[in-house]
């Protein structure tokens, strides 16, 4: 064997961060307990490499360093050249499979997966290398299922929404909120399932179609009014024109609140990807949904909200080495009711970015700014017309269980279950006191993906 100075794992710490990059290279945002760091080893130059062609351990560091440039292509060569000195290496051949995994040539990485399972290799490397060659079989399924579940907990300072004035403006005046409508913090169980179905279609090209059906629920500790249960489902397509992927889809929603029914809401939507080039892609994603509000007995008169939302939205995504990406987007659009006091326009830009921390851990953190502006007063508030500015700022770490317990050895029925915690600041600031209000929410949830 070779490496006298990495680790016979070291190849597998290459697998885990070749697995992991390859979900983030399609804007993933999802990270594996797979998503390691490459092995610590110094940078090699290519005139190192010819100085010394025939060291099969510099070559090696030498396609590591390419893959930290992102330079795949190149380390998919240097291990081509390396395998023909040394073609019994498993180490070699399990970073050149994933090489091949990442550049999308499935056929001949399932190929080196096969032969590598032949050979007489370490148990945690074959375990391993079977793990990924499975993923890599799954993703050639034609047809691919999931269920992904979670349970969490969550705590909100102001669930209702109420006013941080403790003021209602009417026609009349301005009037003290009545006691149980003040300002109240409260905790809740949160719950999701969520199966999702993917197909591809017998096309030369990438195209395939997609549904899923999702259950989510928030059992308030004391406002139960505002117990949420939601059931949505969505269908779609994605669809491959040389550069440009074009994504439809179906969606409705149908929300009940403290225990009524509330909104149903239709939704469809379209989206253009551009991919530019490997670390940066432009979308454009067009919106309109019917939003059919119920009468409660919370909200007597609900269903004068009802109307449609529509919107725009421009976008890049800008992919920063193989850990972080990077999201702009600004959106102009509106939402037209039947009531001109419950319609608005205006423009919202967004920020976010994803962060593979390694180890299979992830940071997401997001902003959002966006401007309201109402066709008419409100009889109810006044003469005044709405003007309303709506903030979010929220971050979301994800550590699968395993890394928190820094287990070598984890039982399958555990393998991917995650902890995340998550914080949020919403805040509303608007002319009109009733709408001026904030919110920090914050929870954290247990959640597990199983695949067929």
């Amino acid at each position: 064997m070779i490496f006298d100075r990495l680790s016979p794992a070291a190849g597998l710490i290459v697998l885990f961060f070749a697995a992991g990059t390859a979900h983030f290279a399609v804007g993933t945002a999802k990270a594996q307990s797979d998503t390691d760091t490459l092995p610590a080893t110094e940078t090699v130059t290519y005139d190192q490499v010819l100085g010394e062609p025939d060291n099969i351990e510099l070559g090696y560091r030498y396609a590591l360093t390419q893959i930290r440039r992102d330079d795949l292509l190149g380390a998919s060569a240097t291990l081509d050249r390396l395998i023909l000195l040394a073609p019994g290496e498993p180490n070699i051949r399990a970073l050149r499979a994933i090489v091949l995994y990442r550049l999308d040539n499935l056929r001949e990485a399932q190929q080196e997966f096969d032969d590598l399972l032949a050979l007489d290799l370490d148990p945690a490397l074959r375990t391993n290398i079977e793990r990924y060659a499975d993923e890599l079989g799954r993703r050639n399924q034609q047809t691919r299922m999931s269920l992904l579940t979670s349970l969490g907990y969550q705590y909100d300072t102001n669930r209702a929404g109420a006013p941080d004035s403790g003021r209602l403006r009417t026609f009349l005046g301005t009037f003290e909120v009545a006691k149980d409508g003040r300002k109240e913090d409260d905790h809740s169980i949160t719950g999701l399932a969520r199966f999702t179905i993917e197909h591809d279609l017998d096309t030369q090209e990438r195209h395939s179609l997609f549904g899923s059906v999702s259950l989510y629920s928030a059992d308030q500790f004391q406002l139960d009014d505002y117990d949420t249960h939601d059931i949505s489902a969505q269908v779609g397509g994605r669809f491959e024109f040389g550069e440009i992927f074009l994504t439809p889809v179906l969606a409705y929603d149908h929300v009940i609140l403290g225990g009524e029914s509330y909104i149903d809401n239709y939704a469809t939507s379209l989206r253009g990807d551009l991919r530019v080039s490997d670390p940066v892609n432009l979308w454009a994603r067009g919106d309109l949904a019917y939003v059919d509000y119920r009468n409660t007995e919370q909200y007597p008169a609900g269903e004068l909200q009802s109307g449609t939302d529509a919107g725009v939205t421009l976008g890049t995504d800008l992919y920063i080495g193989t850990t972080h990406r990077l999201t702009l987007s600004a959106t102009y659009g509106g939402y037209n009711s039947d009531q001109d006091w419950e319609s608005y326009d205006g423009p919202a830009i967004g920020l976010n970015h994803t962060w593979l921390l390694g180890e299979g851990a992830f940071l997401m953190t997001d902003a959002i700014g966006e401007y309201r502006d109402y066709d008419i007063a409100d009889p109810v508030t006044g003469a005044t017309e709405r003007h309303d500015w709506i903030y979010r700022a929220r971050a979301t770490l994800g550590v699968p269980v395993q890394t928190l317990f820094m287990a070598d050895e984890w039982p399958d029925y555990l393998a991917g279950l995650t902890m995340s915690i998550y914080g949020e600041y919403y805040r509303a600031d608007s002319n009109i006191t009733n709408y001026d209000y904030d919110n920090v929410r914050a929870g954290a949830t247990l959640s597990k993906r199983w695949e067929f």
